[in-house]
């Protein structure tokens, strides 16, 4: 089963790749069509349902079964508290952040989605939004993931089955009979969100690396061939995470993603040294409540918020169906690595402070973006309406001497970023697949999802790259409610259990 699991994998996976190669305007003219309806249809009940999810983390954190540790009663922490959150963070959304750090909240100050009458500080307002595409309920998201897998009842105690939850849902006496069905099809449909949740962004990254190299190399007088950049581009990152995924968890993952906080780390401080201070704090603080406002008062119902119902499901809805299609491999990587931390620390970890970073990350970047003034605002704000992948060049050339610095510091974190999360994404295939002792299938992996990112790199549509990252996630949004259930059923009936063993007996 396993060996025609990884085959039907690959031929899914391959097609689509080859698809994107010989036919690319296939994928325009087809494929896009259908995932916008599909998440046209289901979006607004999604969003409804993750809302759920983010209220009942908090309520488990508060609660007392926050003393739960992640791993079962014995477990043991493996990995240090810096070392956690950052191979979290960066297996999450690091590269993300660079991609949209200027170009999102520019792009919605200049949209104004939300109802002015609502927010009427524009930059708060502009932050708010982002904040909703990449805040509580992005990693509320990856969280429950984490939780369903992290082996925190008796019941489900198999961390890196992703099976198990949705099989406990089922009536007992079908459980077994139905295991390899259910399994087989649960994987095959979480590899495929897998796969191409992580090229979706690969192809980003690399329309970003592409156009900022292009951009950089001509201002210092060479003339190269913009296709011979893109090739470069996605082999450096390929090597990369091809060499990452060989030296493992501990030497490959975690190295890169402690490389990785340093480096944004550096970035921002950078930035906060030749910007005002004062319009960056101002930003925070109306960008906080403009967000609180927002998740409040459209939690349950998203449109009572916008001008035009139809903006979210370009943005909002496709964020939270991408971060569905990496759910099932940042959810088994949590599960890995979060072993021995009790539920409280743990989603304290893995929701919000991530969140708050990336407040942080958005109100620096972004926050000082919109507020250059004069021509420099203005040229911004067009080069960011003709590609979002030339906001952060613009904006970095606009901070002089420093700019060119954080160019170049940009390039490697985000290459950096992309392999970070590659190779865990192809960690987590492999595992699924029971094929990490074989190198042919890591090159046979690695090759096709090269290969697909070159195609949409060539294609250049970024919001084609988005629709291609949900595919395997909107089939998986039902397998992960079916998870969730089995969740509930396998830790109520625990509860139940151990409340009947410490009733007195009359």
């Amino acid at each position: 089963m396993k060996f025609s699991l990884e085959r039907h994998a690959l031929v899914i996976c391959i097609a689509i790749a080859s698809l994107a190669l010989v036919w690319p305007s296939a994928l325009k003219k087809v494929v896009q069509p259908i995932v916008q309806g599909a998440i046209s249809t289901l979006g607004g009940g999604f969003f409804v349902f993750v809302n759920f999810i983010l209220l009942a983390l908090v309520l488990l954190c508060l609660s007392p079964l926050a003393k739960k540790k992640m791993g079962g009663e014995q477990a043991k922490i493996e990995f240090s508290t810096f070392g956690w959150l950052a191979m979290l963070f960066a297996a999450g959304m690091g590269s993300g952040l660079v991609f949209w750090g200027v170009a999102e909240p520019v792009i919605h100050s200049v949209e104004k989605p939300l109802k002015q009458g609502l927010y009427p500080d524009n930059i708060g307002a502009s932050l708010a939004l982002t904040m909703l595409n990449w805040g509580v309920h992005a990693w509320a998201l990856y969280g429950a993931f984490g939780l369903l897998l992290g082996g925190v009842t008796k019941a489900l105690s198999t961390t890196d089955d992703i099976s198990a939850p949705a099989l406990y849902a089922l009536p007992t006496h079908l459980q077994q009979r139905l295991k390899p069905t259910v399994q087989s099809v649960i994987y095959l449909i979480a590899i495929v969100a897998i796969f191409f949740g992580v090229v979706g962004t690969i192809a980003n990254a690399s329309m970003l690396l592409h156009n900022g190299a292009q951009m950089t190399l001509t201002s210092m007088g060479f003339d190269i061939a913009e296709s011979w950049i893109a090739v470069a581009v996605l082999l450096i990152i390929t090597f990369i995470y091809f060499m990452s995924s060989q030296l493992g968890l501990h030497r490959g993952i975690q190295t890169l993603s402690i490389i990785n906080i340093y480096l944004a780390f550096v970035m921002l401080v950078l930035v906060v040294l030749v910007v005002p201070i004062a319009p960056i704090v101002k930003t925070v603080l109306v960008a906080l409540k403009d967000y609180a406002m927002l998740i409040v008062s459209g939690a349950w119902q998203l449109d009572s918020q916008l001008k035009d119902s139809k903006w979210a499901n370009v943005w909002t809805y496709n964020y939270y169906f991408w971060w569905l299609a990496w759910g099932p491999f940042v959810g088994i990587f949590l599960a890995r690595i979060s072993r021995g931390r009790p539920l409280w620390q743990y989603i304290l970890g893995v929701v919000f402070i991530p969140s708050l970073m990336s407040l942080v990350w958005f109100s620096v970047l972004g926050g000082s973006a919109l507020a250059l003034d004069g021509s420099s605002h203005a040229s911004l704000i067009s080069a960011v309406n003709e590609d979002y992948t030339k906001g952060v060049f613009i904006f970095f050339a606009e901070l002089g001497g420093m700019g060119h610095i954080l160019t170049w510091l940009s390039f490697f974190l985000l290459v950096v970023f992309v392999a970070t999360s590659a190779d865990s994404a192809l960690l987590v295939i492999r595992q699924l697949c029971s094929t990490l002792s074989r190198k042919r299938s890591l090159v046979i992996w690695s090759l096709t999802m090269t290969l697909i990112s070159l195609g949409l790199v060539v294609i250049a549509d970024e919001k084609l790259n988005r629709n291609i990252a949900v595919i395997g996630a909107l089939p998986f949004a039902f397998i992960f409610i079916w998870q969730v259930v089995g969740f509930i059923k396998a830790l109520s009936k625990e509860l139940l259990s151990e409340g009947d063993e410490k009733a007195p007996i009359e």
